[in-house]
């Protein structure tokens, strides 16, 4: 199991941290920024590797055990069916336990941290706009540059370029200032400068240019910040309180059918490492040892795995359009596990042999 954990985790936590590179690469940031973003992600994707590792855990130990006569031996030796099937289904029930944990409440505090993260990366303007030596385009018709920084902070030589007004373009130059944080956003604090702006003439094709010298100015740079304010959560961010009760407030009001799916999809995602480890035991140990079945028992656990789990994708999909749906989210991995325990019972094994039976005859009449 952890072996597979390891392989399935390490691919798709490859492919969602590579969409953090952009952030990482534009704003200026040091691999060990990366590193920390990757590993919040973690948590996301074990949700969804952990019950797919233990099934493929499964598929192959007793595969392992069947290849080499040890399930018949154990047999010859007296242990009975639900002895081998109790141990497996107390390991599922410490994977699912894990799964609660990870959804309730390792995954929302890791998403709610890495986007405020990525919000403050995207919000630093020392990172994003004042580089030095170098000129910034942080939007489209404005420029900025600095020739050097100090390690206290304090900035020369600054020229900012404001021609997002083709008309009335604006250019700012200082020997030396500062970058302040306030509450109402940051500002840039200039000494010993002048503003230069060049205004169109009323009827006239030139322009004309205004000189103003000053000893300090403070230009406002909060519209530049990029999410300046109270940032909305998104339901992959919340708990579960968050996401049953959410505030009175229009955002949230607005995304109430999403909060109740986000809800109940970690609730009932859990549920099936259960179903995947009956499923595999149904596949592996139910009938008689044949050499000729040790191909298409895997494939027929991993098949049905499937199937079962795409459908209950699609039943949480219709969660957030209709919530009568919702008792068939729960409903669905616990009918799969109840009839493949089931088809353990000697009931079942004779129901099941009846229908492998007229499967195969089936097949060698379309044969012959």
């Amino acid at each position: 199991m952890g072996f597979f954990t390891f392989s399935l985790t390490g691919v798709i936590w490859l492919t969602q941290s590579l969409r953090l590179l952009d952030v990482i690469i534009t704003k200026g940031q040091s691999g060990l920024t990366y590193i920390g973003f990757a590993g919040l992600v973690i948590p996301s994707v074990l949700s969804l590797t952990l019950p797919v590792a233990f099934f493929c855990a499964v598929l192959y130990a007793l595969n392992r055990l069947s290849t080499d006569h040890e399930l018949v031996v154990l047999s010859a030796s007296g242990l009975s069916i639900w002895g081998l099937v109790r141990p497996l289904l107390i390991v599922a029930l410490i994977v699912m336990a894990g799964v609660y944990l990870i959804n309730l409440l390792l995954m929302p505090a890791a998403n709610t941290r890495l986007k405020d993260q990525v919000m403050e990366i995207r919000a630093d303007l020392a990172a994003t706009m004042l580089k030095e030596g170098a000129f910034s385009t942080p939007m489209r018709g404005l420029t900025v540059y600095i020739r050097d920084r100090e390690p206290s902070g304090d900035m020369r030589g600054i020229l900012v370029h404001d021609n997002r007004d083709l008309n009335n373009p604006i250019t700012y130059m200082a020997e030396r200032g500062a970058l302040v944080k306030t509450d109402a956003g940051p500002r840039l604090i200039m000494q010993n400068g002048n503003v230069q702006r060049r205004t169109a003439q009323n009827g006239e094709t030139g322009r004309s240019l205004s000189l103003l010298y000053f000893e300090r100015y403070v230009y406002d740079l909060s519209e530049f910040m990029p999410g300046h304010g109270q940032r909305w959560k998104e339901p992959e961010e919340r708990f579960l309180t968050e996401l049953f009760f959410p505030d009175q407030s229009l955002g949230d009001q607005t995304h109430i059918s999403e909060f109740r799916a986000e809800a109940h999809r970690r609730l009932s995602s859990p549920l099936y490492a259960l179903s995947f480890a009956a499923i595999a035991l149904v596949a592996m140990i139910s009938g008689q040892f044949s050499r000729r079945a040790q191909f298409w028992r895997p494939a027929t656990a991993l098949t049905v795995a499937i199937a079962v789990r795409l459908t209950g994708l699609g039943l949480e999909n219709f969660v957030e359009k209709d919530p009568l749906i919702i008792p068939a989210v729960y409903l669905w991995p616990l009918c799969a596990l109840v009839a493949s325990l089931y088809l353990l019972t000697d009931n079942g094994q004779n129901l099941l042999g009846a229908l492998r039976a007229r499967f195969f005859t089936g097949l060698r009449r379309q044969a012959g």
